[in-house]
C-alpha cells in the first residue's frame, strides 16, 4: 500500500474516523490497530521482529532504571539484540562476502542466504536503540505501558521512510487526547498536497528518465542530465514522502520531526548534511559521535594531539577518529555493500579535507581580497556544494564502483550518445519538470527569507485559499505519473 495509492487514502480516511469518534483518552489505540493492520499488509508475518524488538526495548529499560550498577552492561546486551535481527536480515550476505574469502582458504564456506527484510526495520532498530539509551542517560523514564511503545515503534505514517523519531518527542503528542481541529486539517492538506506534487509531478517524472538512462547502460554528455535528474529525483521523492507521512500525521495531531530544511540552499557540505535527513544526523550525532569522542580511547588520543603545535592539525585528528564511524555507519546504514560505505566515506573525506586545508584557502582568500561576505561568494559556495553533493548520488544511484568509473570516463565521450528525448520524456515532460522546479525552488526559497507558505496560504481569504487548495489537486491530477501505463514507483527511501 503505497503513500500515494488510492487505497491509502481511504485507509486515512477510515482511520481518521474512527480516531475521532473513539473517546480521547484512549484514541491513540486506533492508531496501534491502525498500525499494525498497515505492517501486516506489507510486510505480513514479519511483524514479528518489531515485536521482538518492542519486547527487548521494554524489558531492558526497566532493568537499566533498577539495576543501577549493572546498567551498562543491560544497555549493551540489549542494544547487541537488537541489532542482530538487522545483521542477519540486512547485513548476513554483505558480512559473508568479507568472511569467506579468509575461510575459504582453509576449505571451510558458509553459504548466501537470501532474507525477507521486514518494512521499516533499518527505522525502527535506530529508535529502539535511542529509546533504551536515552533511558540509560536519564533523559527518559522507561515506559510502563508495553503496548504504547509498540506503538510509538509502528507507528504508520513514519514506518516505510521515517523520519527517525524519539520517544520522549514524539509521545508528547502521540498519546495526546487530541481534539479535531479544521484550521490544522486544512495546514495538513496543503502539506500532503505539497508531498504528492513532489512525488507524482516531479520526482516520478525525472525517474523516467534515470531509469532509462541506468538501464540501458547510455554514456555520454547525457550522463550530466542523469545526475541531475537523479539528485532532483531523490530530494523530491524522499523529502516528498516526508511531507505527506508530517501531514497525515497531523491530521490525528500528531507532529513529527523536521526532516528536511531546504538542503540545496547550503553553503557547504557540513551544513548540507544539517538540513538533509536531518533525524538521522542528529541520530548519529548523538549516539555515535557524542559515545566515540567521549570514549576511553579517543580521550587519550586527544590529550597527546593537544601538545601539537599547530593547532588545525590537532583540530583534525580530534574529529577525525569519531567521524569517521560517523559517515561509515551513515554509509553501511543505506546498503549492505561496499558502494554504499564508500558513499558515506565520500563526504567523510571532503569534510576532513576542508578542516585540514581551512589555513590555506583562508590564506587563500587573504591574499586574493576575496570579499566572502558578498552575494556573489555565497552564490559560488552554494553551486560547489551542489556540484559535491550531484557526485555523491551519482555514486549512490550507480549499482557498482566501477559503473561509477566506467560512465564518469565516458561523459567527454561520443560513442553511446543519443537524443535528449529518447530516454522516455518528451519536450512538454522536460517543460513540467522545469516549471515544477522552478515552483519548489521558489517555495524553498521563501522559506531561506523565512516566509513560511502554509502559514501565509491560512492568513488569506477563504476564496484564494480554495483556488490554491483546488489548484494542487488539479496540478497533481493533470501533471501525475500515475494510472494506466506507469509503474507505480515505489519511495526510493523506502527500500532502506
Amino acid at each position: 500500500m503505497s503513500y500515494t495509492s488510492l487505497k491509502f487514502l481511504l485507509f486515512i480516511l477510515g482511520t481518521m474516523i474512527l480516531y475521532y469518534l473513539f473517546p480521547k483518552k484512549y484514541r491513540w489505540i486506533i492508531l496501534t490497530i491502525s498500525s499494525t493492520i498497515f505492517y501486516v499488509l506489507l510486510s505480513g508475518k514479519l511483524l514479528i521482529f518489531a515485536i521482538l524488538g518492542t519486547i527487548i526495548s521494554y524489558i531492558s529499560a526497566i532493568l537499566i532504571s533498577k539495576h543501577e550498577k549493572k546498567k551498562k552492561l543491560i544497555l549493551t546486551i540489549s542494544i547487541l539484540l537488537t541489532l542482530s535481527f538487522l545483521a542477519v536480515l540486512k547485513y548476513d550476505n554483505f558480512i559473508l562476502s568479507m568472511i569467506n574469502p579468509i575461510i575459504n582458504l582453509i576449505g571451510i564456506s558458509i553459504p548466501y542466504k537470501k532474507f525477507l527484510l521486514p518494512i521499516g526495520i533499518s527505522y525502527y532498530t535506530l529508535e529502539m536503540i535511542a529509546y533504551i539509551t536515552d533511558v540509560y542517560r536519564k533523559k527518559n523514564e522507561p515506559e510502563k505501558n508495553i503496548l504504547k511503545l509498540y506503538t510509538f515503534f509502528i507507528y504508520f505514517p513514519k514506518i516505510v521512510e521515517g523520519p527517525i523519531s524519539r520517544y520522549g518527542d514524539l509521545s508528547k503528542t502521540l498519546f495526546a487526547e487530541n481534539k479535531f481541529n479544521y484550521d490544522n486539517f486544512r495546514k495538513a492538506f496543503v502539506l500532503i498536497g505539497f508531498g504528492f506534487f513532489k512525488k507524482l509531478v516531479i520526482a516520478d517524472r525525472a525517474g523516467i528518465f534515470v531509469d532509462n538512462f541506468f538501464s540501458d547502460n547510455h554514456t555520454g554528455i547525457l550522463t550530466i542530465a542523469a545526475i541531475i535528474l537523479y539528485t532532483i529525483q531523490i530530494y523530491c521523492d524522499f523529502s516528498g514522502c516526508i511531507d505527506i507521512v508530517s501531514g497525515v500525521s497531523e491530521l490525528f495531531g500528531v507532529k513529527l520531526p523536521d526532516n528536511f530544511k531546504r538542503p540545496f540552499f547550503s553553503t557547504s557540505i557540513q551544513e548540507f548534511w544539517r538540513r538533509w535527513h536531518i533525524t538521522l544526523g542528529t541520530w548519529l550525532k548523538d549516539y555515535i559521535f557524542f559515545p566515540v569522542s567521549l570514549s576511553k580511547i579517543n580521550m587519550k588520543l586527544n590529550l597527546k594531539v593537544r601538545k601539537f603545535k599547530f593547532k588545525h592539525i590537532s583540530q583534525f585528528i580530534i574529529i577525525a577518529f569519531p567521524l569517521f564511524f560517523v559517515w561509515f555507519i551513515n554509509g553501511l546504514w543505506h546498503g549492505a555493500s561496499i558502494k554504499y560505505v564508500v558513499y558515506g566515506l565520500y563526504y567523510y573525506v571532503l569534510m576532513m579535507l576542508g578542516v585540514l586545508l581551512k589555513p590555506l584557502l583562508d590564506k587563500f582568500v587573504k591574499v586574493l581580497k576575496i570579499n566572502t561576505k558578498v552575494f556573489s561568494y555565497k552564490l559560488f559556495q552554494i553551486l560547489r556544494t551542489n556540484l559535491i553533493v550531484c557526485f555523491g548520488m551519482f555514486i549512490f544511484r550507480c549499482e557498482t564502483l566501477s559503473e561509477v568509473v566506467t560512465l564518469t570516463k565516458a561523459i567527454p565521450s561520443t560513442s553511446g550518445r543519443i537524443g535528449l528525448f529518447k530516454l522516455g520524456l518528451t519536450g512538454a515532460d522536460f517543460a513540467i519538470l522545469l516549471i515544477g522546479v522552478l515552483v519548489l525552488s521558489a517555495i524553498e526559497l521563501s522559506g531561506e527569507l523565512k516566509i513560511n507558505v502554509r502559514e501565509k496560504l491560512e492568513e488569506q481569504n477563504l476564496l484564494f485559499r480554495w483556488i490554491v487548495y483546488l489548484l494542487i489537486i488539479f496540478t497533481i491530477i493533470i501533471f501525475g505519473i500515475y494510472g494506466k501505463g506507469y509503474d507505480a514507483k515505489s519511495f526510493i527511501y523506502g527500500g532502506f
